[in-house]
């Protein structure tokens, strides 16, 4: 395989079709899994149960030591390469907010994906690595517009609904050391619980708190951020509008590379009870 991820037989069969590579045959290609990402970030105030209820995946809690915050990121991920090289372009809308667990503190949350380009099949991939990498993956219709020269809005619409109004305007660019301090603080890594059901649907086969090294990502550039606005609505299976707005600030725009260790290290740290009575008793 040649350093942009090309295979003189890239067809992989059954149910690796949309991963592209089988166990043992991934990420065999040179450079990032994801490089030169953008993203434009907003952190909103709301209250720890909402994030309970809407943001982290049980059994995961907030962190009651840390304000009840969410980080709300749009990307861009336009050289996606994922498992076997092949562009994987898409774009989404992540949710993550402070986790605790045991002791040790990171982050957790899902997201919302699209196409860049219109046609979704560009990322049907987001399925299986959803339940591989135990990170909510939605589909969406997302929509980045220009209102002005520097300020921005996303939407994100599902089943015919508006679910997410978000604006931002974009500063100046931030000194090299403002940067460092950024990497810095960015000190710990990201919980996902992975479940996945037995052949009987009664049970699970494997169940599991991971964690990953995301605090290995490094800003590359940043700029200031401000203006920040973020509106929720809802329906069912999607209720944000449940999760109040109390406060918006901590924006942000900035661009990182993803390396390979964000998921070839990721780690089970708990290993979760797979009998359904534990869950309903």
């Amino acid at each position: 395989m040649d350093k942009m991820g090309s295979s003189e037989n890239a067809y992989v069969g059954g149910i690796f079709n949309m991963m592209g590579a089988r166990p043992g045959e991934a990420f065999r290609y040179d450079g990032a899994v994801m490089a030169d990402m953008i993203w434009y970030s907003l952190t909103l105030t709301t209250t720890y149960e909402s994030i309970e209820k809407l943001i982290l995946p049980p059994p995961l809690k907030v962190d009651r030591n840390l304000p009840p915050e969410v980080r709300v990121m749009y990307f861009v991920n336009r050289n996606c390469r994922a498992f076997d090289g092949q562009l994987t372009p898409y774009q989404g809308l992540m949710f993550m907010a402070n986790a605790e667990h045991r002791g040790q503190q990171g982050s957790a949350g899902w997201e919302y994906v699209d196409a860049l380009h219109g046609d979704k099949s560009d990322m049907d991939i987001m399925g299986p690595w959803s339940v591989y990498f135990g990170m909510l993956k939605k589909m969406a219709n997302i929509n980045f517009l220009p209102v002005s020269a520097k300020e921005f809005e996303v939407t994100v619409d599902r089943r015919g609904s508006r679910l997410l109004t978000m604006r931002l305007r974009v500063g100046d660019e931030m000194s090299a050391d403002a940067v460092a301090q950024i990497n810095q603080a960015n000190v710990n890594g990201t919980f996902t619980v992975r479940e996945i059901p037995d052949p009987s649907y009664s049970g699970f086969v494997d169940r599991a708190i991971c964690w990953t090294p995301t605090n290995e990502n490094q800003v590359l550039r940043a700029w200031q951020a401000d203006g920040g606005f973020i509106e929720f609505g809802g329906i069912p299976g999607d209720p944000l509008n449940e999760m109040p707005v109390l406060g918006v600030a901590g924006g942000l725009c900035y661009q990182t590379d993803t390396g390979k260790r964000i998921f070839t290290a990721m780690e089970v740290v708990e290993e979760l009870p797979r009998d359904v009575s534990v869950l309903h008793p």
